[in-house]
């Protein structure tokens, strides 16, 4: 499988796919299509070339025998990808050498087909090296028919962009197809993926209980028995009262507990969580400062989750094996990972304390951080205490990092539409805009290539980059059209802006947006621009002005539209048949594995019912009619709590014993 980080090249893929040995009547289909559209176009193109528009009737012999013979070779394009582009491309430079012509199909067809299946089927190295070799080839065998340098530097600079966007197109199917492999082998593995289904979902029930559980009742042990060898009755009073609130804490969380999907069940980031835990042992009598560091921000419910996790149980552990001591909590903000540290100080004075761990703790956090592909060490602080270090991506499993194809897609489409008004403005002999200085090029360059910037961001913003788009657009003709005319053409010239913003809003808006107004609204420019000409034309004697507008605003809203409603079809298609696949996928994968994790939840539930939730409603109400009786009843109510405590950690022990022998 490839990687999609593209930091390496991945095994090639096995021929065909895994496909038999000898091709299909699908691998037939693009070759006949190719071979039909090389031989009917040709002809075509020679006729409407005015300089020399007959050809000599060996070369048409010559046309015919590399296109059928490129076109046969595509047939193994997907099983042989590397000898196939080699061929084409050999193919196509001797019919153009042969033939010496550049308004023939000949060459930078076949070539073309082959470099995509090659980027499809093989890794990064192997399709910049093939994108490599047929632009170097279709540079030598166009070179002699070219007229001019600026004719030259124009045609490599569209071939150039136009062979990286095939590669960079080629390894995004690559990608896309890995990942329907990747849905496919889990629903094939339905079974194995319900079992697995269950497994973590009892691991997490398991994480979640003794974090919830133990964290609160560990707390009420300790200073329940505490407070009543003390024999102080406000203490024991207000230790009564704090056993209480925790008590009827613990049976909310625990209710929660086999209610919720999973760690995205909590609300609210770090910053919004930690103050309540860390407030809460203070009031406890546990000195505990927290720290944040960096800028905050939202990342995964799972790192949230797995960062509160390990602090609790980090303080669960400080105030278990060292009592009194103080307790320093730090989060720290980092690219790409959210650090967290809880480090505790040495205990001023021995204070014995039974011994009420399960041996879970630093597993279960070591197993939350490496669940997200994080680091957890836990061990002796320099001073003396003890630390816990973890270290948690924010970035999901796989993720893509830096510069992938998608951005090189990007890229490009901003670039060509960029460059090209400003290249068939200025560069050719017979270029739009004729005796402009350098300064002025330059600076409509500029201003063309700004236009089209907002272009990097139509996926996370399509109807905002359509609408800047349009009112730029807009303004510019009515601002420049009357003074300049032909500032119109550069204009229509970079109408592929509007094609490219119309499919990113039809393909990317989120779902239930309504995407038919963009061909539209992207038609709108047309109108103007269709308006000004009009208005401005020499010949025109003035009358009629109302009438002009009505129809040049008609002409070019209609003629815009059936323009860009292909682009608008082309993206609501992709974006249909994306969604469809994995939407379903997904439910399929979800509906066999939600069976098995409600069966996890309800046998939990029944445990906690019946042992855990019991004895910690005793422990409330024992602690409330301690309250409520006499002061001389708070020590004995105390020492009741802590037992309640006590019988409620040993029951979820052996429900934690039970859940992992399962």
């Amino acid at each position: 499988m490839d990687r999609t980080n593209g930091t390496a090249d991945a095994p090639p893929d096995p021929p065909g796919g895994g496909a038999g040995p000898w091709p299909s009547v699908a691998d037939f289909a693009v070759p006949a299509v190719t071979a039909a559209a090389q031989l009917g176009l040709s002809p075509l193109l020679v006729r409407t070339h005015e300089t020399t528009p007959t050809m000599a009737g060996w070369k048409w012999a010559v046309l015919t025998v590399c296109a059928l013979a490129a076109c046969a070779a595509l047939i193994w394009r997907r099983r042989a990808p590397v000898p196939v582009l080699v061929a084409t491309v050999l193919i196509g430079s001797a019919g153009l050498l042969l033939i010496g012509r550049t308004d023939t199909l000949v060459g930078g067809v076949a070539d073309a087909i082959a470099l995509y299946s090659l980027a499809v089927h093989r890794g990064r190295r192997a399709a910049v090296t093939g994108g490599l070799l047929v632009w170097a080839a279709a540079f030598l065998a166009y070179l002699p028919a070219r007229e001019d340098l600026a004719d030259v530097f124009l045609s490599e600079v569209f071939d150039f962009f136009f062979y990286l966007v095939i590669i960079a197109l080629g390894q995004l199917r690559r990608q896309h197809k890995a990942r329907r492999r990747e849905l496919a082998a889990q629903l094939a593995a339905a079974e194995r993926e319900r079992r697995a289904a269950a497994e973590a979902e009892r691991e997490r029930l398991a994480r979640d209980l003794h974090d919830v559980a133990g964290h609160h009742l560990s707390a009420v042990v300790v200073h329940s028995g505490a407070a009543a060898r003390v024999g102080d009755p406000d203490l024991s009073r207000q230790a009564l009262s704090a056993a209480a609130d925790t008590g009827r804490d613990v049976l909310t969380a625990l209710t929660r507990l086999v209610d919720v999907v999973g760690p995205e069940g909590d609300d609210g980031g770090l910053d919004a969580l930690l103050p309540p835990l860390c407030q809460g042992l203070t009031r406890l009598g546990v000195p505990v400062s927290l720290a944040f560091e960096g800028r905050a921000r939202r990342v995964r419910p799972q790192v949230v989750t797995a960062a509160y996790r390990i602090v609790q149980e980090s303080l669960t552990n400080a105030m278990r094996y060292a009592p009194g001591a103080a307790v320093a909590v730090e989060v720290c903000y980092a690219s790409g990972a959210v650090r967290v540290s809880v480090v505790n100080r040495v205990p001023a004075e021995d204070a014995p304390v039974p011994s009420l761990g399960g041996g879970r703790g630093i597993t279960g956090m070591r197993e939350r951080a490496e669940a997200l592909r994080g680091t957890l060490t836990a061990g002796p602080a320099p001073d003396g205490g003890w630390e816990v270090a973890a270290v948690l991506p924010t970035a999901p499993a796989g993720a893509r990092r830096g510069m992938g194809w998608q951005e090189v897609v990007d890229g490009v489409v901003v670039a060509v539409c960029a460059v090209l008004p400003s290249l068939l403005a200025f560069v050719p002999a017979d270029s739009v805009l004729k005796d402009w200085s350098l300064g002025g090029a330059v600076l409509l360059s500029l201003a063309l290539a700004a236009r089209v910037a907002p272009l990097w961001w139509r996926r996370r913003a399509p109807y905002r980059v359509l609408a800047v788009l349009v009112v730029v657009d807009c303004a510019a003709a009515l601002a420049a059209g009357p003074a300049m005319p032909e500032l119109i053409s550069l204009l229509v010239l970079g109408c592929p802006a509007g094609m490219f913003a119309v499919y990113a809003v039809a393909c990317y808006s989120p779902r239930g947006t309504a995407t038919w107004p963009a061909p539209l609204l992207a038609a709108v420019p047309w109108g103007v621009e269709f308006t000004v000409l009009l208005l401005t034309e020499p010949q025109r004697d003035g009358s009629g002005v109302r009438g002009i507008i009505l129809f040049g605003m008609g002409a070019g809203l209609a003629f815009g539209t059936l323009l860009l409603l292909p682009f608008w079809a082309w993206g609501r298609t992709v974006a249909r048949g994306r969604r469809r696949w994995e939407a379903s996928a997904l439910e399929t994968m979800a509906a066999r594995t939600g069976a098995a994790v409600m069966a996890e939840r309800h046998r939990v539930a029944i445990g906690l019912r019946g042992t855990v939730l019991e004895h910690t409603a005793r422990l409330v109400r024992t602690a409330e009619a301690g309250l409520d009786g006499e002061a001389g009843n708070a020590d004995t109510a105390l020492t009741e709590v802590a037992e309640h405590a006590r019988a409620a950690l040993v029951d979820m022990r052996a429900l934690l014993d039970a859940m992992r022998d399962r």
